[in-house]
């Protein structure tokens, strides 16, 4: 009863752990789910547009000045004259017609004559191309919002060029680290080689690895570790003639939409919490109602009949609960439980009673049956021509094995040992009237054969059981020492003539009650002084070790014939019962155990008696 009460209360608690875990943990899935899919689907959605506008740069490039050999070997040596200023000397040569016309005419031209002009139209060429790219990149950057585009050239790992960057904010931070002279205009010129970490930058370590075909992008996504903005970085090479000059790079800062992103997210995991608690809660309570408390109402009426058995209490509680799922029919099939159990207790009652009398009866039985053999010893102290013993141990309370041993007359003793068909009641008293009848047929003389026919017959005659009994019925002429038997269907006799035990294999009848038709043969055997018989029922032979071995009629004369010389009967019978025990240890008796021996002493002990009186 503690170690129940120690668990009271712990399935509300378990079910409350398992339905907030199983919760928590669709919504917390359900959360990355969405995270990662909102962020793929916009990433996709921009590298699609990176797509497009790195092929306008790309084109761009390729039509403008810049796509000309001699464009990107000039502005990497003449870098910071891309983005100073004029002086009166440029500005005003710049201004001249002629200097327009040719700057017109060489732009329109197959611009492969560049070597041929002269220094100052070469750096007005130049600019001017840096100036018409600078100016349409800006103009993506502004329109698409790109945080830059710059152009780039990677030496290594370790070190790249900064061609151009355009952004709208201010300048790039590599820029700014390596250009003494940076106007802060929506362009700007940089040809410095510098410190370019490319192992930060997914992208560009595969294209220093593979490479990037012509009309190909890269992409990346990366957090700038001086600002911490996140950026969506875009390249695509720019050819000429089959080689590969530079890379155009688009960097989209979507800081801004991660952070919301991020926002939502923890927004709706706030509210699904929110959720949570108030579903659980309405569930909680639920099955508190519909479950838990029916179920802590049928362990304590369950509890409280293990105290008091009192049915109809259980039976009222239990009706009280209404639920009309498996708890309710646990709930109904308690009440029949406890009502059955109530029943059974009481028939239980009733069967001990009654077995408590059949007992008492049967002891009674029991006790008539033994009063009923001669069980006094000596049996007859003033007979000095022989010695008997004889007991009988039932299977059961009573048994259907028998003895008995009287005097027909003054010169003969009537010996009889029998065994009737089953066990229990039926065979006790088949066996009191079996044995009554022998005394009485006996009494009125004959020979044993004689004997055992008229009492065949007339057991015959009213035998509506069909049982039988197998018996041995021996007369012994004391003043001779003839003993004259016959045998029912009973054991063969072991006698001990001169010293050592052997079987005698006398002629057997059917056993009394199976054929009234049935005929028996006497025989003869003249006992010496000192000469015995011993008989016995099948308990003996018949006596079964755990291994099912039989004790047998070769253990039975072993026995007899290893008692010391000169034994009495009761020490014949005790050596006897002391090897079958020792042959079945502790299997169980199945059959009754009964044993009669008797030693002749012939009638010079009596005739001596005689004289001494």
């Amino acid at each position: 009863m503690e170690k129940t009460n120690k668990k009271k209360g712990k399935l509300q608690v378990e079910i409350d752990i398992i339905t907030v875990l199983i919760f928590a943990v669709i919504l917390i899935f359900s959360s990355c789910s969405y995270y990662h899919e909102t962020k793929d689907t916009y990433l996709r959605s921009k590298y699609e547009m990176f797509d497009r506008d790195l092929e306008n740069i790309s084109t761009v490039i390729s039509r403008e000045l810049i796509g000309t050999s001699w464009f990107w070997s000039y502005t990497r040596e003449h870098a910071q004259d891309m983005t100073r200023a004029l002086t009166e000397e440029e500005e005003a040569f710049s201004r001249e017609e002629e200097t327009r016309e040719a700057l017109r005419a060489f732009l329109e031209a197959e611009r492969n004559d560049f070597e041929t002009c002269g220094p100052k139209l070469q750096f007005l060429l130049a600019r001017t191309g840096f100036q018409m790219l600078a100016a349409d990149t800006d103009y993506l950057v502004r329109k698409f919002h790109y945080a830059d585009i710059s152009l780039m050239e990677f030496l290594n790992d370790r070190e790249a060029y900064l061609y151009i960057v355009c952004n709208t904010d201010e300048p790039d931070a590599l820029a700014a680290e390596n250009t003494k002279e940076f106007y802060a205009s929506s362009y700007a010129a940089c040809f410095t080689k510098g410190e370019y970490d490319a192992s930060r930058h997914t992208a560009v370590k595969s294209i220093l690895a593979e490479g990037l075909a012509p009309g190909k992008t890269a992409y990346e996504v990366w957090t700038d570790p001086k600002d911490g903005r996140n950026y969506c970085i875009g390249y695509i090479p720019v050819d000429y003639d089959g080689k590969t000059s530079c890379y155009a790079r688009v960097r989209y800062d979507w800081t801004d939409f991660l952070h919301e992103l991020n926002r939502t997210i923890t927004q709706t995991v706030l509210w699904g919490l929110a959720i949570l608690a108030v579903l659980n809660g309405i569930l909680l309570l639920f099955i508190h109602k519909r479950a838990t408390r029916p179920i802590a109402k049928v362990k304590d009426s369950i509890q409280a009949y293990m105290e008091d058995k009192d049915s109809a209490r259980v039976c009222k509680e239990m009706n009280s609960i209404r639920c009309r799922n498996e708890i309710g029919v646990l709930a109904d099939s308690f009440a029949a439980l406890s009502t059955e159990i109530d029943r059974y207790t009481g028939e239980i009652l009733q069967l001990g009673k009654e077995k408590e009398r059949i007992a008492t009866e049967l002891e009674l039985a029991n006790s008539i049956q033994a009063g009923a053999l001669p069980n006094k010893f000596p049996a007859f102290p003033e007979r000095t021509e022989f010695d008997l013993y004889a007991s009988m141990d039932p299977a059961k309370e009573v048994g259907g094995d028998f003895y008995d041993f009287f005097m027909t007359d003054d010169d003969h003793l009537a010996l009889v040992i029998a065994d009737v068909s089953g066990k229990g009641v039926p065979a006790a008293l088949f066996m009191m009237s079996s044995k009554i009848l022998l005394n009485d047929h006996a009494m009125m003389g004959g020979t044993p054969a004689e004997i055992l026919e008229r009492v065949n017959r007339q057991v015959c005659a009213n035998n509506k059981a069909h049982m039988f009994v197998t018996v041995w019925l021996g007369i012994l002429e004391i003043s001779t020492g003839r003993l004259t038997t016959a045998s029912a269907g009973h054991e063969f006799p072991m006698v001990n003539l001169g010293g050592q035990y052997e079987l005698l294999r006398d002629k057997h009848g059917l056993p009394i009650g199976a054929s009234r038709k049935a005929k028996y043969t006497n025989t003869e055997i003249m006992l010496k002084k000192g000469d015995s018989i011993f008989v016995y029922t099948d308990g003996v032979a018949e006596a079964t070790d755990a291994q099912n071995q039989l004790f047998g009629t070769d253990r039975t004369l072993e026995a007899l014939n290893t008692m010391p010389a000169g034994a009495s009967p009761k020490e014949v019978l005790a050596g006897i019962r002391k090897a079958v025990d020792a042959f079945v240890r502790e299997a169980p008796q199945f059959d009754d155990l009964t044993m009669l021996s008797l030693k002749y002493e012939g009638a010079e002990a009596e005739a001596g008696k005689q004289v001494r009186e």
